[in-house]
């Protein structure tokens, strides 16, 4: 006689040993951080979101934001993570120590240095409490690129 129950015993045995080790080996330290973005043009642009290739118009040149950063403090100590800009979301590992977390987000210009204050708003840095175990989500951040004239850096024009 055929039981269904002994055949689920070794596959339930065999999920449960999977699991564990997918899953019971993550490195849990402190919080983690997750966000995605938008790269909208502050002025000048027909379109409502920019890629990260940025075609400025008259000019036609292509300039480029090749990735997004997060940087935190919390208690006084530092931290950055970034992502490629096309990848539209990011989450950091769970890292932050626990705390009152100042976050902030920018773009980085294919150069790889930060894009200059006056090229971009985005929103203010948000204070987040850090729990260990915890995520914070950051949800969609826009931000809004100066791409209307030319002679600032590489990546977006003021």
């Amino acid at each position: 006689m055929w039981h269904p129950v002994t055949v689920a015993k070794p596959l339930r045995a065999v999920v449960f040993a999977l699991c564990l080790g997918v899953h019971g080996c993550a490195d849990v330290n402190g919080g983690a951080v997750e966000l995605s973005w938008k790269l909208r043009a502050a002025t000048g642009s027909d379109h409502t979101f920019l890629g990260c290739a940025i075609r400025l118009d008259p000019t036609d040149q292509v300039v480029e934001v090749a990735r997004i950063q997060l940087e935190w403090d919390v208690e006084g100590e530092h931290g950055i993570r970034s992502w490629p800009c096309d990848d539209d979301h990011g989450a950091t590992k769970f890292e932050l120590q626990e705390g009152s977390a100042l976050l902030r987000v920018s773009p980085i210009c294919s150069n790889g240095m930060v894009a200059l204050a006056s090229t971009f708003s985005a929103p203010a840095p948000e204070q987040r409490d850090v729990i260990v175990g915890n995520t914070i989500s950051l949800g969609g951040v826009e931000l809004l690129l100066e791409v209307s004239s030319c002679d600032v850096q590489a990546c977006i024009r003021q």
